[in-house]
């Protein structure tokens, strides 16, 4: 079984170089393995699908769409900026949506998957933001504001709110411990891999819990280290997608 995972990509339309750099990507990898998990935030802004974000993105459908015909089971675990995915993502496309986390077995190791966005316990104030932005009520009373409007707005919020871009080196060793003692709590409830994004920080930490090596990796970013994971059936692997940054 082969796989391979990406995260934070955080596309802003469909037709930018950085977009199709993406969709040349998994066009051209993505039919190399049986599966292709998405961790999350593939989109800068996705505050629940509409007829607006369907039209606008159709050129990243298409290709989920061709990956699938070529027999390639595609997962996507929604994110901070990717949710309420919907029936189109499930059943006009195919694809496996999970809205918090996932978990496999592979080769008798328990493997943990997630966006990564609960991973600080510390962060009770986003945790309730997280939970109204996700409820049924919040979303009925949107729902005659244009779809254009709302997902200009979240990406005016998005923008606002970066700050992953500009980590001091006290902050990135801060989120990376946190991640990393996150991992280290599912490890403790059996899990042999943690699988996570969201931090931006491509990582692999393996540490040694009773009679077992246990391991958590970060996939890391498009944004800034274009960075994602491969496994061959038996091992995880870092990988760097080689781009010119010139060209964005």
């Amino acid at each position: 079984m082969k796989a391979i995972f990406i995260s934070d990509v955080h596309l802003q339309d469909a037709q930018s170089k950085k977009t199709l750099e993406v969709l040349e990507f998994l066009r051209t990898k993505g039919p190399q393995f049986e599966h292709v998990y998405i961790l999350g935030d593939l989109f800068d802004v996705w505050p629940g699908t509409t007829e607006y974000l369907i039209s606008s993105f159709a050129p990243v459908f298409n290709v989920f769409k061709d990956l699938i015909r070529q027999g390639c089971q595609l997962h996507y675990i929604e994110g901070n900026h990717d949710f309420r995915l919907g029936k189109y993502f499930t059943e006009e496309i195919g694809i496996k949506v999970h809205t918090d986390s996932f978990e496999q077995t592979w080769n008798n190791q328990r493997i943990f998957m997630a966006h990564g966005d609960l991973g600080n316990p510390k962060e009770k104030g986003y945790r309730i933001l997280r939970w109204l932005l996700r409820t049924h009520l919040l979303h009925f009373l949107i729902k005659p504001i244009p779809g254009k409007w709302v997902f200009e707005l979240g990406a005016k919020t998005s923008q606002a709110s970066r700050g992953y871009q500009k980590l001091s080196p006290e902050k990135f060793e801060l989120i990376r411990d946190t991640y990393r003692n996150n991992a280290k709590v599912l490890f403790a409830k059996g899990y042999d891999v943690v699988v996570m994004g969201h931090t931006h920080i491509p990582d692999d930490f393996t540490v040694q819990v009773g009679s077992r090596q246990c391991r958590y990796l970060n996939t890391g970013d498009w944004v800034k280290n274009f960075t994602y994971l491969e496994f061959d059936g038996v091992e995880f692997y870092t990988k760097k997608h080689v781009i010119n940054f010139n060209s964005f």
